[in-house]
């Protein structure tokens, strides 16, 4: 049977000369994009770069919001249309066309990915790419992955999204990588938020032979570079709060901000019930007396430190509890704390970071622990990474790493207020 020819009602060529932001007026042009109405009835055309609206004298244009090539003349507040051309009919409803905002925001996210990757290879970084389906997820109790199957041979494997990198990465260090980065993909099956989809971009990077100090001082160079370069200097305002993003950033222990900002002198980890009892004292009621400790710790972070952490300067929050930091290194005289932090700005927590524990005998034990804790909290059960502990068997460097969310970076240099306006397909949009 012979092919049939190309319809005449999508034409293969356009002669557009002009982007609709680049019309002057008087200016003759030939423009493209699609069709609309506002509720008044005014007709106009949408591209990439803009809208303007259309007049017409002795022209029925179409009634659809059809693909099409317009001949005619920039005679400010209109475009007076002198011919036109279907390049494309709607036979349904087009896509949502993205508002204005959030066209610029992904722009602008587009920039950002390219000025990090610069920055990462100006820095003598290499960037590398892990697989997207692991045998091994992660073993975080409180974090839930996305499941899937391959078959071959006849044996069914169980796979599963990522929830980050990081084993795959810790891998490579162990193999003889020194400083590498990654933009990759991860996925967390918990419901979509304001800064939460369930599909995200996340940047990882690692240094070997460092710790979680110069990675902070990492941290600090890349954001205030981003922002000097995207919004044109260091000073951004974020829901109305204004922050100076210029290094260096205050540190401050995650034991000094309960006493700082939730006002609770006592140190959970030494006193778990006189915590809890200062805590609802303090106004923290949500606490309940029989609450785990981190149930106890997050219901008082949540409440009375994390959104006033990051403002007027980004903030490292230090020193976190051992417990929670199971791929972290303990603090060297304090064993009850880990080399961790986390970046916030403007109350919004960006970054998590470790000096990476890289003893293979502790990390098995923590990871069997927290294997044990997802059962006890009717999570999941995941396999522990076998490669990635073997990895370590074989000798990992002494490392510093993070995991930063470029999503919520974009929102910060946009003053975007969800991740929905940074994300060209949010969940569920699919």
């Amino acid at each position: 049977m012979p092919t049939p020819g190309p319809s005449p009602q999508y034409p293969a060529r356009c002669t557009r000369t002009h982007h609709i932001s680049e019309l002057q007026p008087k200016c003759t042009a030939t423009l493209a994009g699609r069709l609309s109405y506002t509720p008044d009835g005014t007709v106009c055309l949408t591209d990439e770069c803009g809208t303007v609206p259309l007049s017409s004298i002795s022209l029925n244009l179409p009634q659809n919001p059809d693909i099409v090539e317009l001949d005619g003349i920039w005679e400010p507040p209109v475009f007076q249309v002198s011919a036109f051309r279907i390049l494309a009919p709607a036979h349904r409803t087009p896509p949502e066309i993205p508002a204005r905002q959030t066209r610029h925001n992904l722009r602008l996210r587009a920039q950002l990915l390219s000025q990090t990757r610069n920055f990462f290879e100006r820095n003598g970084f290499l960037e590398v790419e892990t697989p997207l389906l692991v045998r091994c997820p992660g073993m975080e109790p409180h974090l839930v992955a996305f499941e899937t199957s391959f078959t071959d041979s006849g044996q069914n494997q169980r796979l599963y999204l990522p929830t980050s990198p990081e084993y795959a990465m810790k891998r490579l260090l162990a193999a003889g990588f020194e400083n590498i980065y990654q933009i990759c993909k991860a996925f967390r099956h918990e419901a979509a938020g304001p800064m939460h989809n369930p599909e995200f971009t996340i940047l990882e990077w690692y240094r070997a032979y460092a710790d979680y100090k110069t990675i902070m001082a990492d941290t600090e160079a890349l954001i205030h570079h981003l922002a000097c370069e995207l919004t044109g200097g260091p000073h951004i305002t974020y829901q109305n709060q204004a922050v100076d993003l210029t290094p260096p950033w205050p540190r401050i222990s995650v034991r000094e901000a309960l006493v700082y900002y939730a006002k609770i002198q006592t140190d959970p980890t030494v006193d778990l019930p006189a915590f809890i009892q200062e805590a609802r004292a303090k106004g923290h009621t949500g606490v309940s007396p029989d609450d785990p400790f981190e149930l106890a710790f997050f219901k008082v972070f949540l409440d009375g430190v994390e959104r006033r952490l990051g403002s007027p300067q980004p903030i490292f929050l230090t020193d976190y509890p051992a417990s929670m930091a199971a791929l972290a290194k303990r603090k060297p005289g304090r064993p009850d704390l880990a080399e961790r932090f986390e970046v916030y700005i403007a109350g919004i927590e960006l970054a998590n970071a470790f000096t990476e524990l890289n003893d293979p005998h502790e990390q098995r034990a923590r990871l069997e622990a927290e294997a044990a804790q997802r059962l006890s909290e009717g999570n999941p059960a995941y396999p522990v990474d076998e490669t990635f502990l073997a990895a370590l068997e074989s000798g990992m460097p002494p490392s510093g790493g993070i995991a930063l969310g470029l999503d919520r970076l974009v929102m910060l240099l946009s003053g975007a207020p969800t991740i929905r306006d940074v994300i060209a397909f949010p969940f569920p949009n699919l």
